[in-house]
C-alpha cells in the first residue's frame, strides 16, 4: 500500500478581512479539545496525525499519514470537529441592555437560557468604539455626545454562534416591547420564499412593519454535531428546529399578517421548486465551506436560490441548487463555478536522471524527512500539502501554490532528480474559444515560447481543466503567459433605450471604442438579459471582457461608453448610510411611502441589510448623480440625538423653568430644528461618567445636524448669562487650509481663522474619550454548562476580555467625517463611490465647444491692448511715472518709523542708482495723450 501523507492549516490565513473572527483557542481547555479530537480521528480512520500552532496565530497545522481512505476520512474528521472558535458581535445602546451599571435582571436571565441552550459564551462589554462626538468646527457639533454603547459578544462554533445571534436579536426586540413569534418551514425553500435580493421579504417587511430573522442556510455543514439544539415552543407542541425556524418580531397584528404571507408564499414555492445538480473537486467544496462562506450566503441571496452542499470533509464531490426558475439556478451555477477557478492544482513529479525498469528510483528513503518538510511548506506558504511516492501535489489559492513551487525547488532532496511541473486550472466554457485565440494563436505562442504543454481538457457542464505541463525552467514562465491571457471582465448597467445610440449603425460607434481600447464589450437586450439573469450584478446588462494584461482599459471603455449615457441615468454607484439598527423596522413599515417617493424621484433603489445580521449600513443604489440626492431626502426621515453635559451646579434646575429658558428653546427650534429638554439624572440614556451632572438632550433630524454646533453656541450663550459654566473642549488638529492660512491676519466671516485651545488639566478633551472613562460593568459568571465545562456568559469590559482570550479582539471605530458648513449633505455617513470623472457629462462638453470662440476672442482684444501698450513704451520715454508716495507738497511727514512703508511699484531696486532724465515730462505728456486716443 503506497503512503499517502498531506499536511494542511486550519483555519487557513485570513486573505480579506472578515466581520466574523475564526479562530482555535490555544488555551488548556482548547488544547484539551484538539488532542481529544485528533485522538478520536487516530482510533476511528487508523493513521498517524501531529499537529502544531500555524504562524499566523489563529489555527493550527495538521500533518496526516497513512493509506489515501483513511487519511482522508481523518481530514474530514478534523475539519468537522476541530473546535473552531468563531466570534460575532452585537453593538446596542447601553439604556437597552443596562441598568446603571449592572446588566437588567430579566436581560440576564434570558442570556442564561440563550447561552445554554446553544452552548456558547456571551459577554456584555463596554463598545470599545465609543466615543464623545469630535470637535468639527463650523458645520459640526463640536461638545456633544452621543448615547453610549454596549457589545453583546457570542463565541462558539460557527452554528452555535449564528442560533445564538439570532436569539439575541429575537430578545432585544422584545425588550423594546415588540412581540415575537417563530414559525417552522423547510430550510431550502427559505430564499426562494425571499427571491432575489430578498425583495419578497422587504415587501413583506414594509406592509407588516416587521422584522424577519432567517437562520444560515449552512447550517450543519461545519463544527461539531453538539446534540439537538430547539427553538423554544409552546407547551405540549414539538420543538422546532433551528435550521428551519423564521423569527419574525413587531407588533402582534403585524406579525400574525406576516406569518399567514410567509405560509401563503411558501406553499405555493413549494409547488414550482425546480432543481439542478453539479459536480466539483471535493477539496474545492471544502475550501468554499471553511474559507468562502459568506460568498455563498450571497449567492442565494442574489439569487433567491438555495444550495445543498455536503458536509466538510465528506469526499463528495456533488452539489444541488434548488430555485424555482431556471434563470435563476443556471445563474447561481456560474457564479460558484467562477468562484472555483481561483482554487489552484499544482503537481511536482520527482523523475530518475536515468530510466532503469528493474531498479526504480523512488522517494523512500527520504521519508523520514516528509514531516517537517510538509509541515514548514504548509506553514510558510498556506496551500495544503500532499506526498505521494515520488510526487509532491499542492492545493490553493494562485499566490499560495506557486509560493509552495518555488519552497520546493530549494529542497536538498529534489535536487538529484529531473522534475516536472503541472499546473490545473479551472475557466467556465464560455472562454474556451477566449483563452484560445485565433486559430490557437494564444496557447501556439505560449508553447513556442516556454517547451510548455497546454491542453484542454471537459470538467462538467459549465467548466473545463487547462493543464500546463512543463519543466522548472518553463512552466512557471507558461503559467505567467497564460495568466495573462486569461479574461478579465467588468460588467456594469446602460438602459436598454440608449444602447442602440452607443452600438451606432451598422456598430461602427461601438467598434470604433472596442478598437481603440482593445476590449470586447456583449450588449444585452431585454430577451437576453432575461435569459441571462445579469453578470456580476443582478441589474448588469452590459459585460466588457479582455486578457488580463490589458485589464487596466476596462475601467476606460466604461467611461467612453457612459460618455453617450446622459447624467440622470448613468455611473450606477452604491451608497451607503449609517442609520441606527433600531430605525430600519419604523422606516420600512411606517415610512414607506417616502421611501417609494425617494427611489420614483431619484431614480435610486433603497436597500436595507439582512435582520440576522445586526447591520446599520444601508445601501442606496442609483445614478451617480442622483445618489447623494436620495441619501439626504433619507437622512431627512431618520433622528438623531446628541447631549450637552454639564458640571454639577444648584442653577441648573431654576434655569429650566424660566421663561427666558423657554424662548431660547424655541428660538433655537425655529431657527435651526433642533430641539432641546432636559433630561433626568437618573435617566439610563445619558452617557455620563460622575454623579451629579446634568445633561440637555439636543435632537433633530439626521440630515439637519450641521446645525447642532450653532445651537449648541447659542444654548451656551443662555448658560453663561446664569453663570453656568460648562465643560471646555478642544479641537484636534486639522490640516492646514492654504486659502484661510492665506488671509491670517484679515479678520473675515467667510474664512475662518484656526484658534489655539488652552490646556487644562480639568478640561474634558471630546476627541481623545477613551472607552476606560465608562462606566466598568460587573463581571458575573453563571454555572458552567454541561457540555464544556466552561462559563456560560460573563460580563467584563473589553480589554479584560482580550486579555483572557489571548487574541486580537479588533473593532471598527465609529469615525465621523467633517461636516460642509452649509446645509447640504449631512456627512456623518462614508461615501464609498467611484470617483467623479471629468468629461463625463456630453452637454458640458458641448458647451465648452461652444465657448471656444469666445475665449479666443477674448485672447485677441487681450494681444492688441498688449500691443498697444508696447508701442506707448516705444514712443514715450522709458523712464517710469512719478511714484504715488512721492508728494511734492512742502509739508509732508516723513517717513515713520511704526507707519507702514509701501515701496514704489515704479522705483527701481534700492541697490540700484536712480537715473532721471530731463525729458520726463515730454515722456508722461505722450503716454497721456497716446492713452486719451485710445481711450483708456
Amino acid at each position: 500500500m503506497d503512503l499517502y501523507t498531506t499536511a494542511f492549516s486550519f483555519p487557513r490565513a485570513p486573505h480579506q478581512p472578515s466581520a466574523t473572527d475564526r479562530h482555535i483557542s490555544l488555551s488548556e481547555n482548547g488544547v484539551e479539545e484538539v488532542t481529544r479530537v485528533v485522538n478520536e480521528a487516530k482510533q476511528a480512520h487508523a493513521c498517524s496525525i501531529t499537529w502544531s500552532k500555524a504562524d499566523h496565530g489563529k489555527g493550527l497545522i495538521f500533518y496526516l499519514s497513512g493509506g489515501y481512505q483513511n487519511v482522508m476520512g481523518a481530514r474530514g474528521h478534523i475539519l468537522r470537529e476541530c473546535p473552531v472558535q468563531t466570534r460575532v458581535t452585537i453593538r446596542v445602546t447601553r439604556s437597552e441592555v443596562m441598568d446603571g451599571s449592572e446588566p437588567r435582571a430579566e436581560f440576564r436571565r434570558r442570556l442564561d437560557e440563550i447561552s445554554g441552550q446553544t452552548y456558547t459564551r456571551i459577554i456584555v462589554a463596554k463598545s470599545s468604539t465609543q466615543s464623545a462626538l469630535p470637535y468639527l468646527g463650523s458645520g459640526g457639533w463640536g461638545g456633544l455626545e452621543t448615547e453610549r454603547m454596549a457589545e453583546l459578544v457570542v463565541t462558539g462554533p460557527v452554528d452555535c454562534v449564528e442560533i445564538a445571534r439570532l436569539r439575541l436579536l429575537v430578545l432585544l426586540d422584545e425588550m423594546n416591547g415588540l412581540h415575537a413569534e417563530a414559525l417552522e418551514i423547510d430550510q431550502k425553500l427559505h430564499p426562494i420564499i425571499a427571491s432575489r435580493k430578498r425583495s419578497v421579504i422587504q415587501s413583506i417587511q414594509q406592509e407588516t412593519s416587521t422584522n424577519i430573522y432567517f437562520p444560515n442556510p449552512l447550517h450543519g455543514l461545519m463544527g461539531p454535531k453538539l446534540g439537538p439544539m430547539a427553538a423554544p415552543s409552546a407547551p405540549g407542541t414539538p420543538q422546532k428546529q433551528d435550521a428551519n425556524v423564521i423569527w419574525i418580531t413587531g407588533e402582534f397584528y403585524g406579525v400574525q399578517r406576516a406569518r399567514d404571507m410567509l405560509y401563503q408564499v411558501s406553499a405555493h414555492k413549494a409547488k414550482t421548486k425546480i432543481s439542478a445538480d453539479a459536480t466539483m473537486i471535493p477539496r474545492k467544496l471544502d475550501w468554499m465551506l471553511t474559507e468562502r462562506a459568506e460568498d455563498l450566503r450571497t449567492f442565494m441571496i442574489d439569487n433567491g436560490t438555495f444550495i445543498s452542499f455536503p458536509p466538510v470533509g465528506s469526499q463528495t464531490s456533488q452539489i444541488t441548487v434548488y430555485g424555482d426558475h431556471r434563470v435563476n439556478i443556471n445563474r447561481t451555477l456560474r457564479q460558484i463555478m467562477q468562484l472555483s477557478c481561483s482554487f489552484y492544482v499544482a503537481s511536482f513529479w520527482l523523475l530518475p536522471m536515468a530510466y532503469n525498469p528493474l531498479m526504480p528510483q523512488t522517494m523512500n528513503a527520504n521519508l523520514a524527512q516528509m514531516p517537517s518538510i510538509l509541515t514548514r511548506i504548509a506553514n510558510v506558504s498556506g496551500a495544503e500539502l500532499v506526498f505521494k511516492t515520488s510526487s509532491f501535489e499542492l492545493h490553493g489559492l494562485e499566490a499560495e501554490v506557486i509560493a509552495g513551487i518555488n519552497l520546493i525547488f530549494e529542497l536538498d532532496i529534489v535536487k538529484n532528480f529531473h522534475h516536472e511541473i503541472r499546473f490545473t486550472l479551472e475557466l467556465a466554457n464560455e472562454h474556451r474559444d477566449f483563452i484560445s485565440g485565433k486559430k490557437n494563436g494564444k496557447i501556439n505562442k505560449i508553447t513556442q515560447t516556454t517547451n510548455a504543454k497546454v491542453k484542454f481538457e471537459t470538467l462538467n457542464d459549465h467548466n473545463f481543466l487547462i493543464e500546463l505541463a512543463g519543466n522548472d525552467t518553463g512552466t512557471l514562465a507558461g503559467l505567467y503567459m497564460l495568466q495573462e491571457e486569461l479574461p478579465a471582465e467588468i460588467s456594469f448597467h446602460v438602459p436598454e433605450v440608449y444602447h442602440k445610440r452607443i452600438i451606432g449603425v451598422g456598430g461602427k460607434s461601438i467598434q470604433k471604442i472596442m478598437k481603440k481600447w482593445g476590449v470586447y464589450v456583449k450588449f444585452s437586450n431585454a430577451e437576453e438579459f432575461a435569459a441571462l439573469g445579469g453578470y456580476h450584478e443582478n441589474e448588469d446588462n452590459v459585460v466588457a471582457r479582455t486578457p488580463a494584461k490589458n485589464a487596466m482599459n476596462l475601467e476606460n471603455l466604461k467611461q467612453s461608453v457612459m460618455e453617450m449615457v446622459p447624467p440622470k441615468d448613468k455611473d450606477y454607484v452604491y451608497e451607503p448610510l449609517s442609520i441606527p439598527r433600531r430605525y430600519h423596522r419604523t422606516l420600512l413599515g411606517e415610512k414607506n411611502i417616502f421611501i417609494h417617493d425617494i427611489e420614483t424621484k431619484t431614480n435610486s433603489k433603497v436597500r436595507f441589510p439582512d435582520k440576522e445580521n445586526a447591520s446599520d449600513i444601508v445601501v442606496i443604489l442609483g445614478p451617480e448623480s442622483q445618489v447623494h440626492i436620495a441619501a439626504a431626502m433619507l437622512l431627512d426621515h431618520v433622528p438623531f440625538e446628541a447631549f450637552l453635559l454639564i458640571p454639577p451646579n444648584p442653577e441648573v434646575p431654576g434655569l429650566c423653568i424660566t421663561a427666558e429658558f423657554a424662548n431660547t428653546v424655541e428660538r433655537i427650534r425655529r431657527d435651526y430644528q433642533v430641539n432641546i429638554v432636559p433630561v433626568s439624572r437618573d435617566s439610563s440614556e445619558v452617557p455620563s461618567s460622575n454623579p451629579g451632572e446634568h445633561a440637555f438632550k439636543f435632537f433633530c433630524q439626521k440630515s439637519n445636524s450641521d446645525y447642532l454646533s450653532a445651537a449648541r453656541e447659542q444654548f451656551e450663550q443662555l448658560l453663561q448669562q446664569y453663570n453656568i459654566k460648562t465643560y471646555p473642549f478642544t479641537a484636534p488638529q486639522k490640516r492646514p487650509d492654504s486659502i484661510a492660512g492665506a488671509f491670517a491676519h484679515f479678520p473675515s466671516k467667510l474664512l475662518s481663522t484656526p484658534t489655539l485651545g488652552t490646556s487644562d488639566s480639568k478640561t474634558r478633551t471630546y476627541h481623545s474619550h477613551l472607552p476606560s472613562e465608562a462606566p466598568d460593568l460587573s463581571d458575573v459568571s453563571s454555572e458552567r454548562t454541561a457540555h464544556n465545562q466552561t462559563p456560560a456568559y460573563s460580563y467584563t469590559t473589553t480589554d479584560e476580555y482580550r486579555d483572557e482570550e489571548n487574541d486580537v479582539f479588533e473593532t471598527m471605530a465609529d469615525t465621523l467625517a467633517p461636516l460642509p458648513p452649509s446645509r447640504g449633505l449631512p456627512v456623518s455617513r462614508t461615501r464609498q463611490i467611484e470617483a467623479l470623472k471629468r468629461g463625463s457629462d456630453s452637454a458640458l462638453e458641448a458647451k465648452l465647444k461652444n465657448s471656444k470662440s469666445l475665449f479666443s476672442n477674448r485672447a485677441i482684444s487681450l494681444d492688441l491692448a498688449q500691443y498697444n501698450l508696447h508701442h506707448f513704451k516705444d514712443v514715450g520715454s522709458s523712464l517710469p511715472p512719478p511714484s504715488p508716495t512721492e508728494s511734492t507738497e512742502s509739508n509732508s511727514s516723513p517717513v515713520s518709523g511704526t507707519a507702514p512703508s509701501f515701496p514704489s511699484v515704479y522705483s527701481p531696486p534700492a541697490n540700484q542708482t536712480t537715473f532721471r532724465s530731463s525729458s520726463r515730462n515730454d515722456g508722461t505728456d505722450e503716454v497721456t495723450r497716446a492713452m486719451g486716443n485710445t481711450r483708456l
